[in-house]
């Protein structure tokens, strides 16, 4: 399996080797080149031209490039190899399985977590990697419930095309695999917590924002709403509701405003089109339903403000 997004470093052994290794300082102390770890560099202008998700996985190859070849990274690590979503900042240190029988040693910047090895891992870029599926397993026994979904919905999503799983021919998880994955595990703390998320997974959910909408609803007691649900008028096909409760004829829909922001998304149109395109859509799906409710990542990040904003729409709370 191949990462075409994957640094190319240059390594303190091989300038030792050309004799270039004061070369290498020097460009370090010019601002040239950034460390990754002990021995291991990046141009800055790379290492600054990454996102946070990109930097952290720049961490993970450059551990790999120095530790046994073999080693299984893990949870938070294989995560972000596999373009799963976080809610935060990713770890400072990366994550391996190491032997059950001494618990795991860790050494400067890498944890090792004394588990079963995954006799299913696969190898991206000369990089073993926990599958799919154990991945968010083993994380969703680690994590809080929020992003345990976050990751769960994104690995239980049909990949799409352009998206990194779908061009390395990665399909999504069961949900049936990963119960049965989960059984098969030896007992571990957090498990019981990790069939829950795992039950509430749910493919459909269109986003992160949508996943972490939906995890603090039931946290918050609202009923659960059906997700993707299209809306149809005279004129044909109005649009996919992110969210729909038809017993109170109300439509939620998150704005990420990533929609709004470059034209990849938008497919070619300017933003000020995409808005229009999105009033013109609203506008139909009113005529439709009671009520709209629209949010965005500063209401879905609040419990209490995501509460208020859907209770004063007429969502009233189970419990």
């Amino acid at each position: 399996m191949r990462d075409v997004t994957a640094p190319q470093f240059e390594f303190a052994r091989q300038a030792r080797l050309v004799g270039t290794e004061r070369s290498l300082a020097r460009r370090v102390r010019a601002g040239e080149l950034v460390r990754i770890r002990t021995g291991v560099y990046l141009p800055a202008e790379r290492w600054k031209s990454l996102t946070s998700d990109g930097q952290y996985r720049a961490r993970v190859y450059a551990a790999a490039a120095v530790v046994r070849l073999g080693t299984q990274f893990e949870s938070d690590s294989a995560a972000a190899l596999w373009r799963l979503p976080t809610l935060g900042p990713w770890p400072s240190t990366v994550q391996v399985l190491g032997p059950k029988a001494t618990g795991g040693r860790s050494s400067t910047g890498v944890h090792r977590r004394g588990a079963p090895f995954d006799d299913r891992a696969v190898t991206m870029n000369d990089v073993t990697i926990t599958t799919l599926g154990r991945t968010v397993v083993d994380l969703s026994a680690r994590s809080s419930f929020q992003r345990a979904v976050c990751m769960l919905d994104d690995a239980l999503r049909v990949p799409r095309a352009g998206e990194f799983r779908h061009a390395v021919g990665v399909a999504a998880v069961t949900k049936e695999g990963l119960g049965a994955l989960s059984e098969s595990l030896e007992p571990r703390p957090g498990m019981a917590r990790a069939r829950l998320a795992l039950a509430f997974g749910d493919g459909l959910s269109g986003s992160v924002g949508e996943s972490l909408s939906r995890a603090h609803m039931h946290l918050l007691g609202f009923p659960p709403p059906q997700l993707q649900v299209p809306f149809f008028d005279a004129h044909g096909l109005v649009g996919y509701a992110d969210f729909f409760w038809p017993e109170f004829s109300l439509v939620g829909e998150f704005d990420g405003k990533v929609k709004y922001n470059g034209r990849t998304y938008s497919r070619g149109h300017l933003p000020e089109e995409v808005v229009w395109a999105e009033k013109l859509r609203e506008d139909r799906l009113r005529r439709l339903v009671r009520s709209v409710a629209r949010w965005d990542w500063d209401v879905a990040l609040k419990p209490v403000r995501l509460a208020e904003r859907l209770t004063s729409h007429g969502l009233v709370a189970a419990r």
